[in-house]
């Protein structure tokens, strides 16, 4: 069983993830992986011992909502706005108009509210970036693989002074396009597997940090949508049902019962930076699963 296999893993998770308190000030920072076209009920078969480990000692939930247009363009703007598309104002992978001015990337709320911080953006498909405005990311990089921006993110994880990092890993999206989005398709469940091993070197390039023991990471998974047959952008449970898990030690472990949704992401990134939320942002997002 997959929680048997995984429980030589859960010490490292908790010692690295679980820090204990001490008198020096913690640095809350941020990792937010995203892993486009990945359906919960498939992440929960796959073999994947570092995101297991990582929800079973975090909180989490496998019901959650991603935008009811559950296209890529609409779903990942929603993730790092914190609003519906009814606000965002993206509705295709075109990113016709979409109303940045008034439901920016969280970057920018971030750069308004702290511009210390150092902000990265490191992604597979480069559309992403189009809600990027100037001086939002420090560093805003699109490779042509998800080996590419793992190399990038290990590296700059291990060397940079980094606050908050999102990245985006399109491998699964593409198993999905060309073989099927379901959790009995080996290919589907391959593909993750191996978004598994990076998110692993990813994770483990935290512990790396010179810093690392004064810094309070908060990791937040999630993806943009699900599927079936070899596409998406439906209405349907198997198209808008996805994940979220958030880890570390700002989180209420466990299972999330309140309903949890795509636009939570950038609310509970920015909360655990000590943003604060304001009403005149009138965001859609909660900070799902933080104590």
């Amino acid at each position: 069983m997959k929680l048997t296999e995984n429980k030589i893993f859960l010490s490292i998770i908790i010692i690295s993830l679980i820090i204990c308190s001490c008198s020096v000030p913690m640095e809350n920072k941020v990792l937010i992986i995203g892993i486009d076209g990945c359906r919960p009920d498939a992440l929960l078969k796959a073999n994947t011992k570092i995101l297991d480990s990582l929800w079973e000692n975090g909180a989490y939930s496998f019901k959650a909502k991603t935008d009811e247009i559950s296209s890529s363009g609409i779903c990942w703007t929603g993730m790092l706005t914190g609003v519906w598309h009814e606000k965002h104002n993206v509705l295709s992978n075109e990113y016709k108009n979409p109303n940045i001015k008034e439901y920016p990337h969280f970057f920018r709320r971030v750069k308004h509210s702290r511009p210390e911080l150092k902000t990265y953006s490191l992604v597979h498909w480069a559309p992403l970036h189009k809600i990027l405005q100037s001086g939002d990311a420090d560093v805003a990089k699109t490779f042509d693989s998800d080996e590419a921006v793992t190399i990038e993110a290990t590296t700059t994880l291990v060397n940079k002074d980094v606050d908050v990092m999102f990245l985006h890993l399109d491998d699964v999206d593409h198993a999905g396009h060309s073989y099927g989005y379901h959790p009995s398709n080996d290919d589907y469940l391959s593909a993750i597997e191996v978004i598994d091993q990076q998110v692993s070197r990813i994770i483990h390039s935290l512990y790396q940090r010179s810093n690392y023991k004064n810094e309070n990471w908060l990791i937040l998974i999630s993806t943009d949508h699900g599927g079936s047959d070899t596409s998406h952008g439906k209405n349907t449970n198997e198209h808008t049902t996805i994940f979220y898990i958030a880890a570390g030690n700002a989180v209420k472990k466990g299972e999330i019962e309140e309903q949890v949704n795509v636009i939570d992401v950038a609310v509970a990134a920015m909360t655990h930076l000590g943003i604060p939320i304001l009403d005149e942002w009138n965001l859609d997002g909660r900070p799902a699963g933080l104590k």
